[in-house]
């Protein structure tokens, strides 16, 4: 198969090469991390096997670390994009919150370019927070209750 061309990818093939990812994270992480993963992604297969809405249950949080976390949008790219030559990143939300990003690696070797992708999700992430509370008041505004 062309490595360009990832579209024509049967849903097999793709599992399988999750399958083969899987198994070199499960060499080299701890086994209630690797647990943990394994419970994300099923139910991740399961939220899109029904159309893709739901919430994401992964079972406990405290074994859901920051590497987990990497690996399990790891598995995410290779399912939607059928490739495995991308790389996670590290990108902070606009007020320091932890946050990642998954990029080509073209993208994560040019700190100037990933710079300019930080800086268009900061601007993305204020402009929704502005949004979100004019919405916010509006409804307070209308004696609609905010809090659910």
């Amino acid at each position: 198969m062309n490595d360009d061309n990832h579209a024509d990818e049967t849903p097999q093939e793709r599992i399988a090469k999750v399958a083969l990812y899987l198994e070199s994270v499960k060499a080299r992480m701890p086994a209630e991390e690797f647990e943990t993963l394994q419970q994300a992604v099923h139910e991740m297969a399961h939220l899109l096997a029904d159309g893709g809405e739901g919430i994401l249950d992964a079972g406990d949080r405290e074994n859901f670390t920051d590497d987990v976390q990497k690996e399990f949008l790891t598995v995410m790219a290779i399912v939607m994009t059928g490739r495995m030559d991308h790389q996670v990143v590290d990108m902070p939300g606009p007020d320091g919150s932890p946050g990642y990003a998954i990029v080509t690696q073209e993208l994560a070797n040019d700190p100037e370019e990933l710079a300019k992708v930080r800086e268009k999700i900061h601007h993305w992430a204020t402009e929704r927070e502005t949004i979100n509370t004019e919405l916010d008041g509006i409804a307070r505004a209308s004696g609609i209750d905010t809090d659910n």
